[in-house]
């Protein structure tokens, strides 16, 4: 990635984060947050425990199903189990509701036939309240996928569903309001929904919206291996460049929704945890738009682990639909990575909707897609990073362009030391990750996340080792190492624009080292470097990861302008 173009899309990243400061946690009553947990996932090791709750406002139970017009888990063994761990994840997280999803891709078969009469209506109705009422949860989601067309086979259709999905909703809302005078309480009905015309059309939506609480929109699937081409499977702007056959993205997806007099507000713009990879793909436009032997889907945990870390793909970003995409040993990668699911969240910010949420939690185990949306729709990435920190909007945005990370979910250890094996990390991500092999320094292990980094910015001059072949990567660095090393980085990309300020006048200038006293000059004159309020350099003071983000975002402008 060249000079100019990082700094495009780090200036993009800039402009969408500024207006983050001062807003409440979503959480916390500035939206909602939603995520599914499907009914398999403790199966595949992914426990209610796990889910990071606190980031969460609804947390869907995916999938009960529908028998003889009843509404029923599909299994109660396996079923009330979970429902007993998310029960316990709300008893520690106010506020939180666990909710029943019902139908999906696979258990909407039954829908049209609930939905055909009021009395088929009236005993679906009372069946989930019935069900909701005896686990303890707090509401019901609707997801039948689709009504007068579409879906799996073996889904049932009828021109009426179009109207009848307006009366099962009238009535399962009354069925939940009963219910919930018994109860002492109010329970909620919210509804899953896809993004394009076509399911407009077979819906009725300001009727809709009017009924549930929220309406989730599957704002993905919007291309896949049902395709004959390799696409994206969620881009956020719909990109010029695509086949003309159908274009589809989740920006025109939203639109579509608030085109037909949907309020905003009554929207969750719901994102996908994974993506979809195609096999047999040719290497023109490095895959993209080519078509493709097989495909199938890939949860973002393996994206991690099976594909991002082999050199064999390379990785690219499409800058006009906001998504990244890899390409190699034949196949074609479609994913989202933090960065372009926090441009989604933001989209969903930015256009006042209702909130954000999820599809599916278990394919997110570590939780990093799920931080970085819960970061941009709340306006707080770190808990110890006050919003009105001298520092805080750095560290937003050198967090969202992914040059740093917290030192957990939550954490950014502001005051904590930098290192040099993390300035390298740092500096080889700002270039782009650029492939290097093998290392020269004893002390460096291959398994290291900073290795490939060291050897690169060793071999770029841009860090040097010591005299005994060490590079030493959890040494802190220190002000004027730090001046140094982006000095070098500057020299190596061409931007040194040869502006020095004077050392003489500080009262601590003979501490700076022989090695960085023209560093030190230079970072003083383009204001990447500034005193401190004792009105001295520091130059042997450590620098902090608060500071290091500011003094990283100074430089980024730097190359811009270079």
């Amino acid at each position: 990635m060249g000079k100019t173009r990082r700094f495009v899309l780090l200036a993009l990243i800039f402009a969408l984060t500024l207006p983050l400061a001062g807003r409440v946690s979503a959480a916390g009553g500035g939206g909602e947050v939603v995520g599914y947990y499907a009914s398999w996932a403790a199966g595949q090791g992914y426990m209610p425990e796990d889910i990071p709750a606190e980031r969460f406002t609804q947390i869907n139970y995916a999938f009960a199903g529908i028998e003889e017009g009843r509404a029923v888990l599909a299994d109660p063994v396996r079923d009330g189990r979970n429902l007993r761990g998310l029960r316990a994840l709300r008893e520690k997280n106010a506020g939180l509701k666990i909710v029943l999803s019902l139908g999906g891709w696979d258990g909407s078969a039954g829908f049209s036939d609930a939905a055909a009469s009021a009395g088929s209506r009236r005993v679906f109705a009372q069946s989930c309240a019935d069900l909701i009422s005896a686990h303890g949860l707090d509401g019901v989601d609707l997801d039948w996928e689709y009504p007068v067309s579409g879906g799996a086979t073996g889904v049932v259709h009828r021109p009426q569903d179009r109207e009848n999905f307006t009366a099962l909703l009238r009535d399962l809302r009354e069925a939940l309001d009963r219910q919930g005078r018994r109860d002492g309480k109010r329970y909620v009905l919210t509804m899953a929904g896809a993004v394009s015309g076509g399911y407009l059309n077979c819906i009725e939506p300001i009727a809709v919206s009017e009924i549930v609480d929220h309406i989730f929109l599957m704002a993905y699937d919007l291309h896949g291996p049902w395709d004959p081409y390799a696409d994206f499977n969620a881009p956020l702007y719909t990109p010029s460049d695509g086949p003309p056959r159908y274009r589809a993205s989740v920006d025109g997806g939203v639109s579509a929704w608030l085109e037909r007099g949907v309020p905003a507000e009554k929207l969750v713009l719901g994102m996908p945890l994974y993506g979809y990879i195609y096999q047999g793909v040719g290497s023109r436009n490095n895959g993209l738009y080519q078509s493709f032997g097989a495909g199938k889907s890939v949860p973002w945990n393996k994206v991690k682990s099976d594909y991002l870390s082999q050199g064999a793909y390379r990785r690219f970003r499409h800058q006009e639909a906001g998504v990244p995409y890899l390409y190699g040993n034949r196949s074609f990668l479609s994913y989202d990575d933090p960065d372009s699911i926090a441009a989604k969240a933001e989209l969903a910010r930015r256009r006042g909707l209702g909130g954000v949420g999820f599809w599916e939690l278990s394919q997110d185990a570590g939780g990093d897609l799920i931080q970085s949306a819960w970061s941009a729709w709340s306006g707080g990435r770190f808990r110890d990073v006050p919003p009105d920190a001298w520092y805080a909007g750095a560290v937003e945005r050198v967090c969202a362009a992914g040059l740093m990370n917290g030192t957990s979910p939550a954490a950014f250890s502001p005051g904590g030391t930098v290192t040099r094996g993390q300035i390298a990390a740092i500096l080889h991500r700002l270039a782009g990750e650029p492939q290097v092999r093998g290392s020269s320094f004893s002390d460096v292990p291959d398994s290291a996340y900073y290795s490939r980094a060291v050897t690169w910015a060793a071999r770029q001059g841009v860090a040097e080792g010591f005299p005994d072949g060490t590079f030493r990567p959890d040494l802190p660095v220190s002000r004027q190492q730090l001046a140094a090393i982006l000095w070098r980085y500057a020299k190596m990309e061409g931007a040194d624009r040869g502006n020095r300020a004077p050392l003489r006048g500080w009262p601590d200038a003979g501490e700076v080292g022989g090695y960085a006293k023209e560093a030190m000059s230079w970072a003083l004159a383009e204001g990447i470097l500034q005193g401190t309020k004792d009105g001295t350099l520091q130059p042997q003071g450590r620098a902090a990861r608060g500071q290091a983000a500011v003094l990283l975002e100074r430089f980024q402008g730097l190359l811009g302008e270079g």
